[in-house]
């Protein structure tokens, strides 16, 4: 009987390729976190802004659905980093300071532009599978919902962000990896539901980085720290929106669409090398550090175009508030209150159906 069921048009977040059919998509995405770095005083209640930072990444993204059963598709998506970078502007150096036994950057001489870390790679392939237990597109169940449940693993990559990968070239810096580096665990759900000339959804993804030993090595490719335990952080996404159509045509599939949502993002702690994303630190060879949980709230946009039903196409972007987070355990050094992150993209998507 599961092979009798009708079809009919879901919501972009919960569709799925039907039974023996897939789709092949590409996609580009453009991550840019920006602000200033506040060293907060100590013995004054005033906190001075030691640099503007941006840590900037372009991700290329490869993957696939295919439908193996009636509401339940394998996928694998592959995010290949083809570069990231982090670069400060009128910062200063970091000197000790005995008052507090740590680093300062107050007092000291502003420099102009510098690239503190470049990386780029392969993150590792997320293979899993997608299904709706519950689902709008068996018209002939009469669900008032679609209920879309995920989970994935994500493969090790070819390197990591957190440790140098290539030694310096004539730009004197080494070339990092890109992604967490290790075993990541996925697990998400989506709800949406078709009213009128809308469909308004609620997603959740939860993310879990396992820890992975990596040799921390300089910029010239010399071990610093041997078999070091990296604790990448884990992620939490909330995202509550509404997609409403601009219009449709059943015959040739085609359909348009406007999406509008809000966001949420937690990440929690996280042990990294020192020096990936703050200038100049006391103490760069000093290996782990601890950096602080954050959080993202904000809201965006996106179009959705299916010219037909074999081919789509989306352009989204989004801009989260970044609340204040210590970039370094060692340093009181923390991201200012002018700190956002601007995530946009596009992906083209060809649908076997």
């Amino acid at each position: 009987m599961l092979f009798l069921f009708t079809f009919a048009s879901a919501a972009t977040v919960t569709d799925l390729p039907p039974f023996l059919r897939g789709d092949v998509s590409v996609g580009y995405t453009f991550d840019r976190l920006q602000g200033t770095l506040s060293q907060h005083a100590v013995l004054s209640e005033d906190d001075q802004d030691v640099a503007d930072r941006q840590i900037n990444g372009h991700v290329m993204h490869y993957g696939f659905a295919f439908g193996v059963a009636p509401g339940t598709a394998l996928f694998a998506d592959v995010p290949h980093t083809v570069y990231q970078s982090v670069e400060v502007q009128g910062w200063s150096k970091m000197v000790y300071d005995p008052a507090t036994e740590t680093g300062s950057y107050a007092g000291t001489m502003s420099e102009e532009e510098a690239t503190v870390s470049k990386g780029s790679g392969v993150h590792g392939a997320w293979i899993g599978v997608k299904g709706t237990p519950f689902s709008e597109a068996f018209t002939s169940r009469r669900n008032r919902f679609t209920l879309m449940i995920e989970g994935a693993v994500r493969t090790p990559g070819d390197g990591a962000w957190f440790v140098v990968r290539d030694p310096s070239d004539s730009d004197g810096l080494g070339t990092h990896g890109a992604g967490p580096g290790g075993v990541g665990l996925r697990a998400a759900t989506t709800v949406s539901t078709r009213q009128g000339r809308h469909e308004p959804y609620i997603r959740l993804v939860v993310e879990d980085n396992l820890p992975v030993e990596l040799d921390i090595l300089d910029d010239d490719g010399r071990v610093l720290v041997n078999n070091a335990e990296i604790d990448p952080a884990n992620t939490v996404d909330a995202v509550v929106g509404a997609e409403f159509i601009t219009g449709e045509n059943a015959t040739s599939g085609a359909r348009s669409a406007v999406d509008l949502h809000l966001a949420a993002h937690w990440s929690s702690y996280q042990d990294v090398p020192t020096g990936l994303e703050l200038p100049a630190v006391l103490l760069p060879d000093a290996g782990l550090v601890q950096q602080a949980e954050s959080f993202e709230v904000g809201g965006g946009v996106g179009l959705d175009v299916r010219f037909m039903k074999y081919l789509q196409w989306q352009l989204y972007g989004e801009a989260r508030y970044h609340l204040a987070q210590r970039v370094e355990s060692p340093y009181p050094v923390y991201t200012g209150g002018d700190t956002i992150r601007i995530v946009a993209g596009t992906t083209l998507t060809i649908r076997v159906r």
